[in-house]
């Protein structure tokens, strides 16, 4: 071990209690990702508290020892746990699990990192608090503050995540302590516009590597009167693009009283809850079925159901609308149909109940099933991929709505991934009519496919930014070749910011910034 890395330990070890420094011989749960990547990991370190952080940070720095931030470790098929870049120490914030405020008139809540969608939830039920969750696929145990920096989406509103961040706090490579401008200046309650004055400098904490951030100010949504799924399917292949053009047409119609939409070819819908169990009366001869959520008062329900079935009932083969009172009231009656229909149609009911939960933000795991084509789940639902030994990587490709680029894009996928002898389980979440985020599992038999599985990620990578359509986030694994682009004016300028407030490179090295020159 470099005597630098040795005294830095020491250091540590003096500032930390006895157990939340983990060496390098008990590291092996945080070297273990979905990716089958291999790094060396000096440490890893669990502080508490924004304090412990500081420290920790004044030590790496005067040592040169990098540090890499997780804060639950659960970024499943972009990396985990795992750094960029060997020679890290892993500080671990999952401990830091303190909701510091809540302004409930204005719906602002004050997360630390550890924070998960299920320990959220979990205080809204307890204090009676009506508003959205922020959940996503990745699980209940999945931290809110790591999926917001990730700029990561759901169904809830609001749907952008980090969109939804009114203010930062982080601890920068100095030490000190960086806090959003009106924070700063005494106001914390004027973060409710998110852009502070002067240069908007909250932006460079997602997706980056310049501070450790220990809490966000996050906006949540009111729960409405009334929450209403609309379901519809495509019989026909060849019928895509004009079921995508009205999509785009009612997204832009309806903007602000529609939410998010997800489309999904069949083989994806099999993957996740069983092409046979869809109910609400729609069939299982589809090639793409979608759905998406309206909240409203309940008096505007009929004339939402009219517009939808305008826009979208002549290009869709299937149209259905559910609720939760429908999905109760077909629950109840479900108890007494005997025998293999009832069991059906209690299936059934429960994928209606998993969308719902979905748009209603209840965490759930269920989602996560996809992933699990080569082996078999230890909990149902399942809770850690990694431990189970998935092998998986996703593609997630901005997609212009434009539905003849997406038709193109769709094509380009579904050839490499036949190429490469993967599962086309494709799908896009459409988020307004401008733009669609594509959602594409490479699954695969960990570790043996791995290079397989890197190389036909590397392939449709190449191919879609050639098609205009490059990813929004991006594997640890990947990384290096995203910021060392040569002659890039951005990256430099991104590499220009890094020097200047983490002049070591002590902090996340590489993640979403170019590496230090050795």
């Amino acid at each position: 071990m470099h005597s630098g890395n040795e005294a830095c330990l020491r250091e540590w070890h003096a500032i930390l209690p006895k157990g939340r420094i983990l060496p390098e011989t008990g590291v092996a749960r945080y070297r273990e990702n979905c990716l089958s990547l291999v790094r060396r990991i000096l440490a890893v370190l669990q502080p508490e508290n924004e304090a412990e952080i500081v420290m920790i940070v004044q030590i790496a720095s005067r040592h040169r020892v990098p540090l890499y931030t997780i804060s639950t470790g659960h970024n499943w098929g972009y990396g985990t746990s795992l750094p960029v870049m060997d020679g890290c120490a892993i500080l671990d914030l999952s401990r830091m699990t303190a909701i510091r405020d809540f302004d409930a008139e204005l719906g602002l809540v004050t997360l630390e990192p550890g924070v998960t969608q299920q320990q959220l939830f979990d205080f809204m039920k307890e204090h009676r608090l009506d508003f959205y969750v922020p959940t996503t696929g990745a699980g209940p145990t999945t931290s809110i503050v790591g999926n917001a920096l990730e700029r990561g989406f759901g169904m809830t509103p609001e749907e952008d995540h980090f969109r939804a961040v009114t203010s930062v706090r982080a601890v920068l490579a100095s030490g000190e302590i960086y806090q959003s401008c009106f924070t700063e200046m005494g106001a914390p309650q004027a973060g409710v516009w998110k852009w502070g004055i002067g240069p908007y400098l909250d932006g460079l904490f997602a997706q980056g590597n310049i501070g450790i951030v220990t809490s966000l100010q996050i906006a949540l949504a009111p729960k409405a009167e009334h929450t209403e799924i609309y379901m519809f399917t495509l019989k026909d292949e060849a019928g895509l693009e004009q079921m995508l053009e009205a999509c785009r047409g009612l997204m832009a119609d309806m903007r602000g009283t529609l939410g998010n939409m997800k489309i999904l070819n069949r083989q994806q819908l099999a993957s996740t809850i069983g092409d046979a169990q869809i109910g609400a009366g729609l069939i299982r001869e589809f090639a793409w079925m979608g759905f998406g959520v309206f909240r409203c008062k309940k008096g505007m329900v009929p004339s939402i159901r009219k517009e939808i079935r305008r826009a979208l009932a002549a290009h869709t083969s299937q149209l259905t609308f559910v609720n939760e009172r429908r999905n109760a009231l077909l629950n109840r009656l479900s108890r007494w149909i005997p025998g293999k229909t009832g069991a059906v149609v209690k299936r059934q009911l429960g994928c209606i109940g998993f969308l719902m939960d979905l748009v209603n933000g209840v965490p759930r795991a269920d989602g996560l099933g996809l992933v699990y084509q080569h082996v078999k789940m230890s909990t149902i639902p399942p809770v850690d991929p990694v431990q189970d030994g998935v092998g998986v990587l996703w593609y997630a490709p901005v997609l212009p709505m434009k539905p003849a680029l997406i038709i193109r894009m769709i094509g380009m996928v579904q050839n490499v991934l036949a190429k490469y002898g993967f599962t086309q389980a494709i799908s896009f979440i459409v988020s307004n009519e401008k733009c669609a985020i594509g959602v594409v599992p490479l699954i695969y038999k960990r570790p043996e496919g791995a290079e397989t599985a890197h190389q036909c990620y590397r392939e449709l990578w190449e191919r879609g930014n050639a098609l205009g359509c490059p990813p929004y986030r991006i594997n640890v694994g990947a990384m290096p070749e995203l910021t060392g682009q040569p002659g890039s004016v951005y990256w430099d300028s991104v590499g220009k910011i890094k020097a200047a407030l983490d002049p070591n490179h002590i902090l996340s090295p590489g993640r979403y910034a170019p590496a230090a020159e050795a």
